[in-house]
């Protein structure tokens, strides 16, 4: 696990923390006032400002904090994930091994973009739409036990299935107070999810499912999180990507062509 995605998640202020600075704004105007005894209207509103004030300015910076944390965790993902795309192309070789470490990585960085306790599976659709095969999954996933295959007809499977095909995909905030909670897999342990569909030009391809432990580790508003979007639509991207062949593969401008001196003597 990355220093970003240990960071994702913990570094967020709890409500408490809104609580205690809340209760010290309050307390403040209260000293002067006690020594006045002067409480009046002009007390109630300072209170008042004060305890808004600092909800506000708490709930700002953890949201901004996190903000800032997945844009770490996304950057950071990208520059070798970009590096190691380009030579899925090059090498036909180790064009299925490459490809799968990249969405291997992929995976992880989406759970790593959710909370640093989440677990993320990737499956896929089979022919006929009916069942559901794991592929890749992070070290949580395996911790967690999520499980290999889906086939439509148990009420769970179905609904993993019926979130595969689906056009949004399905948030989880508390599984124990979702009124779907008997449908919902949920891996041992588990509270909190995002199930997320992976398509390429409208064909469903499978499933993209993050789980954490705790209810709201994995936010309601994650799964339009333009970050874990790009995830997913990079996920979509690499799966549709075929094995390139040798003898067609385009040659590079400038590929392969004899130097050409300069009238210094330099070759270009």
């Amino acid at each position: 696990m990355s220093l970003e995605s240990k960071l994702l998640g913990r570094k967020k202020i709890k409500p408490w923390g809104v609580a205690v600075l809340s209760a010290v704004s309050v307390g403040l105007p209260t000293v002067p006032a006690f020594a006045e005894n002067s409480f009046g209207t002009y007390y109630i509103v300072t209170c008042a400002a004060c305890a808004a004030a600092a909800s506000f300015f708490t709930l700002h910076t953890s949201t901004k904090r996190v903000e800032t944390e997945r844009s770490v965790v996304l950057e950071h993902a990208l520059e070798p994930l970009s590096c190691l795309m380009g030579k899925i192309l090059v090498d036909p070789a180790e064009f299925e091994e490459k490809r799968h470490l990249v969405l291997k990585r992929l995976v992880e960085t989406a759970a790593e973009l959710a909370h640093a306790d989440a677990a993320s599976g990737l499956y896929w659709l089979a022919a006929e739409g009916s069942e559901l095969h794991l592929d890749c999954v992070n070290e949580q996933a395996v911790q967690r036990h999520f499980q290999d295959k889906f086939s439509r007809g148990a009420e769970k499977d179905s609904f993993l299935i019926e979130a595969a095909l689906s056009a949004a995909g399905r948030s989880v905030y508390d599984v124990r107070k979702d009124p779907d909670r008997g449908r919902i897999y949920m891996a041992d342990d588990c509270r909190s999810a995002v199930f997320m569909p992976v398509r390429a030009g409208g064909v469903q391809q499978g499933l993209l499912m993050i789980q954490a432990q705790k209810p709201g580790h994995i936010p309601k508003n994650f799964r339009d999180d333009k970050r874990f979007r790009t995830v997913v639509n990079l996920i979509s991207v690499i799966r549709e990507m075929k094995k390139p062949d040798i003898a067609v593969r385009a040659t590079v401008p400038g590929q392969n062509k004899p130097p050409v001196n300069d009238p210094e003597g330099t070759s270009l």
